[in-house]
């Protein structure tokens, strides 16, 4: 009986833990930008404008959707403002003064 319980309990946990997706590193960031949807734009062409290729882009994309609480198929509409999670904080320009 107690094995029954313990197998039920781990199986629970492992539902309620799969939507986060532990291993998406964009799901840990604690750094976004800020972006609003244009017209014909998708989270896929929004991703790839933050990624270098498409297997990060299809991470990235999965964050995206996760994060701003959209649909499965990632619909999204012109003027929806969006969280893009970002792996590193882009450091500001630095200009050398003289």
């Amino acid at each position: 009986m107690k094995k029954l319980a313990v197998v039920a309990l781990v199986g629970v946990l492992l539902t309620l833990a799969a939507p986060f997706h532990l291993g998406n590193a964009y799901l840990r960031s604690s750094d976004f930008d800020i972006v609003t949807v244009k017209r014909n734009e998708s989270v896929w062409t929004i991703a790839e404008r933050y990624t270098r290729n498409a297997a990060q882009s299809q991470v990235l994309m999965e964050a995206i959707i996760e994060v701003n609480g959209l649909s499965t198929d990632g619909s999204v509409r012109a003027g929806q403002k969006l969280r893009i999670p970002l792996l590193e904080q882009a450091l500001p320009s630095q200009v050398a003064a003289k």
